[in-house]
């Protein structure tokens, strides 16, 4: 996908490691035998997680994408398997695991509720009991109900200023990104299925798991419609 060509070279100075997220994975899946991270991106907190000890499985559709995150494994010296697959597609992936996450507001790259209730009941089969999948994702609660146009505060590091825009169109949110480095300028759009927390739980649930917890961001602080992100851990 041309959108994340683009932007992967750049990914890692934009989106570095979110130290709280990394120790709120490794709080649930700290003795996992096993994690599968669902839209892996260029594999930051993958290794993030195997340089802790934990065997990392990405899960990532975007060739260049996946390309970074074996690069990054050797240059940290950690094994993390790849598997260049869309959601859709996690079906095909045999490994039960002991644990799952897709974060960085992957999930909403499906393209309607039945790809997202597809997707949910998969990774079900993928854990083994008692076992976690954990969700991160914009609050489109909070995007939804914007009077205008909902953008985040623009990202400036360097030579490279990141700005990022949604605005609904139908059942979609078409989300705009605007890359400029060092005077050359990248504008993508792509459209995504919005999903919310009122629409999320109960398809977990509908699936078999047990919802534990959903918090508004990873400081685990409770969720409400303003909070920047949606949250949930789902036990199988």
């Amino acid at each position: 996908m041309a959108f994340y060509e683009s932007l992967a070279p750049f990914y890692d100075e934009i989106f570095p490691v979110n130290e709280t997220a990394c120790s709120f994975l490794l709080s649930f899946f700290e003795n996992a035998d096993a994690v599968l991270d669902v839209g892996a991106g260029t594999g930051n907190m993958a290794v993030a997680l195997a340089q802790k000890g934990l065997k990392v499985i990405a899960v990532e559709p975007d060739e260049a994408m996946a390309e970074y995150i074996r690069q990054k494994a050797v240059e940290n010296n950690v094994s993390i398997p790849v598997h260049i697959k869309s959601m859709q597609e996690i079906n095909q992936i045999s490994d039960q695991v002991n644990g799952i996450y897709c974060i960085g507001n992957t999930l909403p790259h499906v393209n309607n509720k039945e790809e997202l209730e597809y997707f949910i009941r998969k990774c079900y089969e993928r854990l083994k009991s008692g076992e976690r999948f954990i969700l991160q994702l914009v609050n489109y609660e909070k995007v939804l109900s914007a009077v205008e146009d909902f953008s985040f505060p623009v990202i400036q590091k360097g030579g490279i200023t990141f700005t990022r825009q949604y605005k609904q169109e139908e059942d979609k949110i078409i989300f705009t990104t605007n890359l400029t480095v060092n005077g050359d300028n990248f504008s993508h759009s792509i459209p995504l299925f919005p999903v919310t927390s009122s629409q999320l739980v109960p398809l977990l649930q509908e699936a078999g798991f047990e919802v534990e917890q959903v918090y508004g961001n990873f400081a685990r602080q409770d969720y409400s419609k303003n909070s920047p992100a949606l949250v949930v851990v789902a036990k199988k």
